[in-house]
């Protein structure tokens, strides 16, 4: 057992930590691609916000946007005719709804990014931007103005919010590799040398029995630490997959 496990332990964690770091070495840039990357995201804050003072931090700058969608949702009924009919409703009350519940739980988060994330995930916005191009098409431009106009701004905040989710998502799931690489390294180290003690225990011993408590110790540790590794390895992947599994797709696709 201890032989498997040592054996085991150096493959899982050798494996495991050489593809996380060929993942995460894909994100290594020019300088040139940083800067690019570094003017695209500053345009994109820019232009989510209609604000001077855009918010750093992803729970501000997603409560900001959450705030700006509802207002714009909220303005709908001012335009909307007396005749629509059930296609806006999902529009005037679940929307509506929906920003003010995620940018109370924003109001109260941590700085861990995936308290910023997770009450977004699951939220299919293409659903929500398919009912305002079906309002667009229900009433004409030139007769309903600033009701296209509502509808223009409230379909780009949709889709600011479903980029910042990805993007935030994206940067998590980063930071979880990196965590999951560091926890092996570290968890390793106990893992592979409590194995490798009780051999030296069991080979070096010449009495004529066991040493009872010490063998006992060893081995409790042994198996504690040895199936360690592989539980965190199953709980970084379960993680990462969930999370992944809530944004396969992003608008104007639904999965």
């Amino acid at each position: 057992m201890a032989s498997a496990l040592v054996t085991g332990n150096v493959t899982l964690i050798t494996v495991v930590v050489a593809i996380n770091q060929v993942i995460l070495s894909q994100e290594l840039e020019s300088p040139g691609a940083l800067r690019d990357e570094i003017e695209r995201t500053a345009e994109y804050r820019q232009t989510a916000l209609n604000q001077e003072m855009i918010p750093t931090h992803p729970s501000d700058f997603l409560y900001q946007l959450l705030q700006q969608t509802r207002q714009h949702a909220l303005s709908l009924e001012d335009f909307l005719p007396k005749t629509t009919d059930e296609v806006s409703d999902p529009l005037l009350t679940d929307l509506p709804s929906h920003c003010k519940q995620v940018s109370d739980q924003m109001e109260s988060t941590s700085d861990d990014l995936s308290a910023v994330i997770v009450p977004i995930l699951g939220i299919t916005y293409s659903d929500y931007i398919h009912d305002c191009h079906l309002l667009q098409a229900k009433f004409d431009e030139d007769d309903h103005e600033r009701l296209h106009m509502t509808l223009d701004r409230l379909t780009s905040d949709l889709e600011n919010i479903d980029v910042a989710r990805q993007y935030f998502t994206t940067t998590f799931m980063k930071e979880e590799l990196a965590t999951l690489s560091q926890s092996l390294l570290y968890i390793g180290i106990f893992a592979i040398s409590v194995p490798i003690a009780l051999l030296v225990q069991l080979t070096t011993y010449t009495g004529s029995s066991p040493p009872t408590s010490e063998l006992f110790l060893l081995s409790v540790l042994t198996v504690v630490f040895g199936l360690l590794p592989l539980a965190v390895l199953i709980a970084f992947v379960l993680r990462i997959a969930t999370v992944a599994q809530e944004i396969a797709a992003i608008t104007p696709f639904t999965s």
